[in-house]
């Protein structure tokens, strides 16, 4: 009849296994089951996707053989590097040290934790500059770090700079974190020292005066480990510039077929966009010469402009290639030179092969951003590379405005002044918000940032002001 004849309320044990049951089974909540299905089936993708960027982020470190925990080692070394060779040096220092007799351990700046290091009775950096002086990137956040130290670490501390003599900023990062460090009252185990481009000899000299400092022999033979490269085969070449003495080629070649796993960890060659750095090992010789590249993985094929230049060794061997020649290669990613993801304009300058990551950038340009292309060639008939390239995209809209400058001819005419001629122009696109991005030799780059700041000064804005905000960046050589 429907008429309620008896109650009798559950035990706590019977709700909670009808409740476990409900969610196992989705029995009377079927939402919440499809949720928790879907959830339950993500945990296993979670799970190996977490794996891979794990070991995506340790690529470019080597393995480090009886690497001590931080809180039981005698020396703590950190390291700050961008491209993974200062992870070479550290590896050398500390098998050196350990041989020693010494307990060490090896960590990134990045992850400077003076309370673990109970039982350490020293601290060394080895500490690479990124750019214009900025932290590379296993070194982010150090300054933060220290700067919020309420007290300093007791132990002593060596820094040690790696960098290149023939750039402004040689070493600047580790002369910033030296400096800090004096500020804050840290004792100094050693002054700081340099090693230029990653000289062997010069690492050996300071291995030596370190060894003197700690009070045992120390030789430190450092034998640079190169990254397994891949072979790339050439499909195609234009060649320009041989009528004004400076021969140059802009290569291109096919991409190499790409296993699953380099797929999954982005290893070798699966992964990279036009601003990134191919290393190419010429015959000869075990150290590499790293070109930007003028495409991305999306266009699938491998290009770099390459110029000739006297009794270069791979410069020579690039433009003698012939399609169907190889070469052996690796990928270092330059995440700090992309146009990134943003709606703001675009102002690319660059002069020479400089124009080689900016007509990548361009050709990438599907979503139509504002980009304002400012090229300095020597004239049109020699050496105007991407020329027909350039006029396409113009007219698919990738590329908004194309403006040259030619330097032989009667009225020599270079970027910068290109630059001041649009100077109304320019200073709008930066009020505005525009990014600037600038590839070539290091005295076109100095002269572009002087007629930036004659351009800005109006504004009250300058290169400087630019590249603290992330809207000035250089790729200079």
């Amino acid at each position: 009849t429907g008429a309620l004849l008896a109650w009798t309320d559950l035990t706590g044990w019977e709700r909670v296994s009808e409740t476990i049951y409900m969610l196992h089974t989705g029995q009377g909540a079927a939402t919440l089951g499809l949720v928790l299905g879907l959830m339950a089936l993500g945990v296993p993708a979670m799970g190996v996707t977490g794996v891979v960027v794990w070991l995506a982020g340790r690529r470019g470190r080597p393995r480090v053989r009886g690497n001590q925990p931080a809180g039981r080692a005698e020396t703590i070394l950190l390291v700050g590097s961008e491209g993974g060779s200062t992870w070479g040096f550290a590896a050398t220092l500390h098998a050196a040290l350990a041989q020693a007799g010494q307990s060490v351990h090896v960590g990134p700046m990045s992850g400077f934790a003076p309370d673990r290091y109970a039982r350490a009775e020293r601290i060394i950096l080895l500490a690479a500059t990124y750019g214009d002086g900025a932290a590379p990137a296993s070194a982010r956040g150090f300054l933060d770090r220290l700067s919020a130290l309420d007290g300093m670490p007791d132990i002593p501390l060596a820094v040690l700079g790696f960098g290149d003599r023939s750039f402004p900023a040689y070493c600047a990062f580790a002369k910033a974190v030296a400096a800090a460090a004096q500020a804050k009252g840290w004792p100094e185990l050693m002054p700081l020292d340099t090693i230029d481009r990653q000289s062997p000899q010069d690492f050996a000299r300071w291995g030596r005066m370190l060894g003197e400092a700690l009070g045992i022999p120390l030789e430190l033979s450092h034998q640079p480990v190169l990254p397994t490269t891949e072979t790339l085969t050439l499909v195609s070449r234009r060649d320009y510039g041989a009528d004004v003495q400076a021969p140059t080629a802009i290569l291109r070649f096919a991409l190499p077929r790409v296993s699953l796993w380099q797929r999954l960890t982005g290893a070798g060659l699966a992964r990279f966009e036009a601003g990134d750095l191919i290393g190419i090992l010429p015959e000869g010789s075990a150290v590499p010469r790293l070109y930007s590249l003028a495409s991305g993985r999306r266009d699938g094929f491998i290009e770099i402009v390459v110029k000739k230049h006297p009794g270069g060794l791979c410069s020579g061997q690039l433009t003698a290639l012939q399609p169907g020649d190889t070469v052996s290669a690796f990928l270092r990613p330059n995440p700090g030179f992309r146009p990134g993801r943003s709606r703001a304009p675009l102002i690319l300058i660059g002069a020479g092969t400089g124009i080689g990551p900016l007509a990548g950038f361009v050709r990438d340009n599907a979503r139509r951003r504002s980009i304002h292309l400012f090229f300095g060639m020597r004239h049109p008939d020699s050496d105007f590379f991407f020329g027909e390239d350039l006029a396409t995209w113009q007219d698919e809209g990738r590329l908004t405005r194309l403006v040259t400058a030619v330097s032989r001819g009667a009225r020599p005419h270079y970027v910068q002044d290109a630059l001041r001629g649009e100077a109304i122009l320019v200073a709008d696109l930066i009020r505005n918000g525009a990014r600037v991005m600038v590839c070539g030799g290091r005295d076109m780059a100095a002269d572009v940032a002087e007629a930036l700041a004659e351009i800005l000064a109006p504004t009250g804005l300058s290169p400087a002001v630019l590249k603290a905000e992330g809207r000035y960046v250089e790729d200079v050589y």
